[in-house]
């Protein structure tokens, strides 16, 4: 018995008062009995074993007898050495817990003090980076009795140069993009990305190889602030993505608009919301007339969800501009209104001489564009979905006199509308290994429906009056790199002809 007490005082269960009491106790008859009973009390009190254990040791080895009655359980000498035994072996487990879990909180803290030092500054910590690189090949193919046509430059410019519309192009071209967003406060963050591209086409980030291994540029993407100063109400300003809901129709996707825009979401029912965006966008600032050109934008719509796996939406949009339209030249004042000619045009719109000596054309017709955009989403054999997609837009600003007049064309044809229609098959977007979509578009697009230099920069080599299909498949090659191939197949709509077949080939990678 004084072995067992000695060890658990040894092992720091009990005290060194608390093993001389049980040692001065443990002699005479039923002495040991009685002070079994009574360590086993103390072990259950310091929470070395359970109450239940501590019943068990009583029912096998005994009870101290109550205060004041003589009577004594006897715990026989050959049962001692197994109360021991057992006892030990829980209060070794509860050393071994005890140092295990000391153990774990020396290397927690030692861990911590050699990395207090490495922890990377707060600012580094609310940065997120990201980006893409594609690579294309693409060819062109020129029906050999396209016409020919003048090549505009910027600023309005024609130096005599033609647009290739015959000899076929096969060219490799490749898009690096490289983004960083910053939070700065809960509800307000920074956002740069830098691209490949150049300074003079708003519709294409690509760069074509093939320049004697000379090096490309890289140019300003975006560089925004967004503030969510609520959950349904989002600012923008600087050069910042596209707000509208949109198809290409009217917007290339390279587009970023410069200046401020917000939205706003009303959400009616988990299956309703509505939204309503706006924004004021500078397009050419002038240094020496107020005539600044500029273009304003809203857009109202809403999204339905009828079923859990069906959503409508549906975006009907006003594009404004200002300023645009050109300004005839006169001989005693010849640079007068230069500034009225376009900055960058790909092709299409009907355009005007502005020039009393040479050749420098500017727009002919204002621009006022309605834009009425749907896509319905279908997704009830989930993973693929079915998605129809529509698009509508009509020139309000069109107006035929006028046109007649800065032309000197008396019988002006009035081609302001553009519709697209397409169906989409697969999975919304392929960027697993297996994942895959495809696609078929009917676009028509007339000469004044929207301004060509901010629309889809591929379809009929850029430009508006046009009309054809885009056929296309995309598939998921790895986590995050896909393929993708389109065929473009397309035709003038009015004026001398021009047919053009693109072939476009990519594998992309985003990180």
């Amino acid at each position: 018995m004084g072995g067992m007490i000695e060890l658990l005082r040894m092992k720091g269960v009990i005290s060194a008062d608390e093993a001389a009491s049980l040692m001065e106790s443990a002699g005479g008859a039923g002495a040991a009995g009685q002070d079994m009973g009574a360590v086993i009390d103390l072990l259950q009190k310091k929470g070395v074993i359970s109450p239940e254990e501590a019943e068990q040791f009583h029912a096998r080895y005994g009870r101290p007898a109550p205060a004041g009655e003589g009577a004594v359980a006897l715990v026989p000498a050959a049962r001692e050495e197994e109360y021991v035994r057992q006892i030990s072996k829980k209060v070794a487990r509860e050393i071994r817990q005890d140092v295990q879990d000391r153990v774990k909180a020396e290397i927690q803290e030692e861990k911590a003090r050699d990395t207090r030092g490495l922890s990377s500054p707060d600012w580094a910590q609310r940065i997120r980076f990201g980006g893409d690189i594609r690579l294309r090949y693409q060819g062109e193919f020129y029906d050999k009795d396209n016409a020919a046509l003048l090549k505009v430059g910027k600023n309005g410019t024609v130096s005599g140069d033609l647009l290739n519309t015959t000899q076929d192009r096969n060219r490799f071209r490749i898009r690096a993009r490289l983004n960083a967003s910053a939070k700065i406060h809960e509800t307000f963050s920074a956002h740069m990305r830098i691209s490949t591209g150049n300074e003079d086409d708003p519709v294409s980030t690509n760069e074509t190889l093939g320049d004697y291994f000379n090096k490309d540029g890289i140019v300003l993407d975006q560089a925004y602030l967004r503030w969510q100063p609520f959950e349904n109400l989002t600012f923008w300003g600087g050069r910042h993505p596209n707000p509208f809901f949109y198809t290409d129709m009217v917007w290339d996707h390279d587009i970023n608009f410069e200046g401020v825009a917000g939205s706003y979401t009303h959400v009616f029912s988990d299956q309703v919301r509505a939204f309503l965006t706006g924004g004021a966008f500078p397009l050419q600032e002038l240094e020496f007339t107020e005539r600044d050109k500029w273009l304003f934008g809203v857009q109202a719509g809403a999204e339905v969800k009828p079923d859990p796996d069906v959503t409508a939406k549906v975006g009907v949009a006003y594009y404004d501009y200002v300023n645009t339209v050109g300004r005839a030249n006169t001989l005693q004042r010849p640079d007068l209104n230069d500034y009225t000619a376009p900055l960058f045009v790909q092709k299409g719109n009907t355009l005007f001489n502005i020039e009393p000596q040479g050749i420098r054309v500017a727009l002919a017709s204002e621009f006022r564009e309605l834009n009425v955009t749907g896509q319905v989403d279908i997704g009830f054999w989930k993973p693929i979905h079915v998605i129809v997609v529509g698009d509508y837009v009509r020139n309000l600003g069109f107006d035929q006199g006028d046109v007649a007049r800065r032309t000197g064309i008396r019988d002006i044809p009035e081609e302001i509308e553009g519709y697209q229609v397409g169906l989409q098959v697969g999975y919304p977007k392929a960027r697993n290994f297996k994942e895959w979509s495809a696609f078929l578009f009917y676009k028509h697009l007339e000469a004044d429906a929207v301004i060509d230099a901010f629309t889809d920069s591929d379809f009929h080599g850029g430009g508006t009056n046009a009309e054809g299909w885009i056929l296309g498949l995309e598939f998921g090659l790895y986590k995050n790199v896909w393929l993708t191939a389109r065929w473009l197949t397309t035709n003038e709509i009015s004026g001398p002809p021009l047919a053009i077949d693109i072939f476009q080939f990519d594998v992309n990678a985003g990180f």
